[in-house]
């Protein structure tokens, strides 16, 4: 089984390392100074599950150099994605598997109006994780899920191995039966909390425990969930509830990466949360006001990362 793993950020860096560390062929897409530190000293995996260190990493900046590989795990941000896609050519082959691991509800769209649905499948992953510094990932919490789907629901041998490859290597790896419900519970919560956490700069326990900051956390879930139910989407009936239930289960300390990318001046997810969100809304009449209202003050911040970056 042939590996790529086309970013190597907090979430490829984390899974492909371990992937590695259990002996599966594994090749690294990266960039910049993590590409160049992980050619000089490695990759080290500093984590609450097990601190290791590979020092032998095939790793390139150029996919060219590794070739069609059996399964292609995407990594990058969403804002990567477009820039990304083409990128890819490389590695696909007649019997490549593409696994997009990205937050939002629509990379696998993206990649089948590039590669066709043969080779696309549907996924998401669960994890906090971070570049520590070039070379070094940093995963502070025991949660490592990944989930993976045929995008139809049916069951494939193809899905079949890359989820037992997963658990092998340590990760908690789930074979889905229905990926679209799994990927739209995700970004009901994952927009939300890092639409109102970035607004309210307060962690977790702060704005849960404020009764008007914490109805608009709800609010901003009930508005994707109808989202997801008009396109026939079933999420379970107390799927905003469950959501609620696990932020309450936090670390009353915990913020959400959005909220930590803009306060450090970085580009963020916004486009692929609210943006996305209001798009949805208006192609299905479902008003969607709270997440409106959350992208129309980010966005400032938004265009100001995006212009620091740029120079």
């Amino acid at each position: 089984m042939k590996i790529a793993i086309f970013g190597t950020g907090g979430v490829g860096g984390y899974f492909g390392g371990l992937l590695a560390q259990a002996g599966y062929d594994v090749s690294f897409i990266s960039r910049g100074k993590q590409l160049a530190a992980i050619r000089r000293a490695g990759l080290r995996i500093r984590s609450v599950n097990g601190d290791f260190h590979l020092d032998q990493v095939n790793a390139t900046g150029e996919p060219g150099d590794i070739g069609p590989v059996d399964y292609i795990l995407l990594a990058v941000k969403h804002y990567h994605l477009d820039s990304s896609i083409d990128q890819l050519q490389p590695l696909v082959g007649t019997r490549t598997t593409i696994v997009p691991l990205l937050n939002g509800v629509d990379a696998h769209e993206k990649l089948i109006e590039v590669y066709g649905t043969g080779p696309v499948v549907g996924g998401l992953c669960s994890l906090v994780s971070m570049v520590e510094e070039p070379g070094v990932i940093y995963q502070p919490s025991k949660l490592r899920r990944v989930v993976i789907g045929e995008l139809d629901n049916s069951r494939s041998e193809r899905v079949e191995s890359i989820v037992q490859a997963l658990e092998r290597s340590g990760a908690e790896a789930i074979h889905s039966e229905n990926i679209q419900v799994a990927i739209w519970t995700k970004f009901m919560f994952i927009s939300s909390f890092g639409g109102v956490s970035s607004l309210s700069r307060a962690t977790v326990g702060e704005f849960l425990g404020c009764p008007a900051t914490r109805s608009l956390f709800i609010q901003a879930m009930q508005e994707v969930d109808s989202l997801a139910r008009v396109q026939d989407i079933n999420l379970a009936i107390d799927a905003v509830e469950k959501n609620l239930e696990m932020a309450d289960g936090f670390v009353a300390s915990a913020t959400s990466s959005m909220q930590r990318d803009v306060e450090a001046g970085n580009l963020f997810e916004l486009e692929a949360f609210s943006g996305t969100i209001i798009t949805l809304g208006e192609k299905f009449d479902i008003p969607t006001p709270v997440h409106a209202a959350l992208y129309a003050l980010l966005l400032p911040a938004l265009l100001r990362a995006e212009k620091s970056h740029s120079r």
